[in-house]
């Protein structure tokens, strides 16, 4: 068992205390023995110096404030930016960022990423080749750290298909679009989820019978070969749009919003064995009139799941704890002063974190809420962006990676749509905080290292000196003995 300081600095004083003295050198033992604990107290107090100094640093950086970073504009385009998506990476520091963009003079999709949680970003990067007839790709990208797939759509002969890019290499190089859909019809609002090696993919479908379906498909192997789709409408005479999926292990969550009659209604499927499988469709929702689309949104942790949608109400809220068996009684998180609308959320563990364009006349801003919980309670509405009162800030996506949490929407504050960023922590800061920490670091032991260092050379001199006058003691002894023989 480790003693602590003060029981080692006791001993070396009681074993100085009782030190004796030599009688045939004539040398005090007490003399060596304070010599050694004179060592022994400096390499203590080094210790506890360089000791103190981590736990001080790390006090710090501990109660260092966790706070929002400023809004910052991302793209400088000519064109609008539009309709963004974010992901990161679950083992990094990477943050991506994909949306459509009109500098071309027809609508792109463009991508970027940070390789340091969003301090500094790298060039817009191109990635399409759409028909001049693609009004909105509405790109969606996912990554699970070494892949990064993103999708979208594209105007073709025989209508809207979804095509996509990968990249193997974390987001270095990407390859040329891939058609993923060839059946006649639109297919749009695609929305995927990264899980291992697996992506899951679902979109809405228009069938010749002016339905509209939900489609899901899966890549076992990260976009290389694709399963068989899946019809995941079991209705006729509906239009199920607007799907939103989630992954967590082999459990796969598919919600989307049901019109009928003028109403909508929030439904939800589930998969427990990576999609091979389905459980039959729940409905999670009433039936009610909407102003504007309902945009549900799923995330999950495993065996609990999150929903969000828009209502006329407000943001409404329901959980699982049954991997989507039954669903709670919805919850109305924001107020009826605005028209919340296109909530996002992100699932981590327990803490579950939401984001939501918040509409008041000709003004829009981007509004947060959280629960760290799973749920059982939740913080106050807050806003996230502050712009003259006829700005628009809307179509807000986020993402978590730990305790990290990263923001992205449309903004047209400086006079053009662009994509707008902000984190928590704000890592600009946070790294110039950790810059400072270190430095002091590096001088509090720089100068008890030659602290210590110039103690242990006093000393060893001391010591040589202490030596010395013993030999010449010892000398001097032997000279008068030998000549008192003589």
């Amino acid at each position: 068992m480790k003693r602590p300081i003060s029981v080692i600095l006791i001993s070396t004083w009681v074993s100085t205390s009782s030190a004796r003295r030599s009688p045939h050198t004539g040398t005090s033992k007490l003399q060596e023995t304070t010599t050694s604990d004179h060592t022994r107290v400096i390499r203590v107090i080094f210790l506890v110096t360089v000791m103190s100094t981590v736990l001080i640093a790390n006090a710090i950086w501990q109660t260092h404030p966790i706070v929002w970073s400023h809004e910052r504009q991302i793209t400088n385009g000519s064109g609008e930016s539009r309709l963004v998506d974010i992901t990161t990476d679950p083992s990094g520091n990477m943050v991506y960022l994909a949306w459509q963009d009109n500098r071309d003079r027809r609508v792109e999709v463009y991508y970027k990423r940070s390789l340091d949680d969003g301090v500094t970003w790298g060039p817009d990067v191109r990635l399409s080749q759409l028909t001049p007839q693609t009004l909105e790709p509405e790109p969606r990208l996912a990554t699970n750290g070494q892949t990064v797939f993103i999708l979208f759509s594209n105007r073709t002969s025989t209508g809207e298909h979804l095509f996509y890019v990968v990249s193997n290499d974390r987001g270095t190089n990407f390859s040329t679009p891939i058609e993923l859909t060839y059946d006649p019809g639109d297919q749009t609002n695609a929305a995927l989820a990264f899980v291992g090696s697996t992506i899951h993919v679902v979109w809405q479908e228009q069938l010749n019978n002016g339905e509209v379906h939900v489609i899901y498909v899966n890549s076992p192997n990260a976009g290389v070969t694709w399963e068989r789709r899946i019809d995941l409408t079991n209705a006729t005479a509906i239009q199920d749009q607007y799907a939103t999926i989630t992954a967590a292990g082999s459990n796969v969550f598919v919600a989307w919003s049901r019109m009928y009659e003028g109403t909508e209604a929030v439904y939800c499927r589930v998969s427990l064995d990576s999609g091979e499988t389905w459980r039959p469709e729940v409905q999670v929702s009433d039936y009610e009139g909407q102003a504007f689309p309902q945009f549900p949104s799923i995330g999950s942790n495993g065996t609990y799941a999150h929903l969000v949608w828009g209502s006329v109400q407000g943001i409404q809220y329901s959980r699982s704890s049954n991997v989507g068996a039954r669903w709670s009684t919805p919850l109305t998180l924001t107020n009826t002063t605005r028209q919340y609308v296109a909530p996002k959320i992100t699932v981590t563990n327990s803490q579950i974190q939401v984001v939501t364009a918040g509409i008041m006349g000709l003004s829009s801003d981007v509004y947060y809420l959280s629960s760290s919980d799973a749920g059982e309670s939740w913080s106050q509405t807050v806003s996230l962006t502050a712009h003259r009162s006829d700005a628009l800030s809307l179509a807000p996506v986020i993402s978590s990676n730990g305790d990290s949490t990263f923001v992205a929407w449309e903004d047209n504050r400086n006079g053009r749509l662009a994509i707008f960023f902000l984190s928590k922590p704000d890592f600009t800061v946070l790294r110039a905080f950790e810059w400072q920490l270190f430095v002091a670091f590096i001088i509090v032991l720089g100068t008890a290292t030659i602290s210590f260092v110039a103690m242990e050379m006093r000393h060893s001199k001391a010591k040589v000196r202490r030596i010395r006058k013993r030999r010449a003691h010892q000398s001097r002894s032997q000279h008068r003995l030998a000549n008192a023989r003589r």
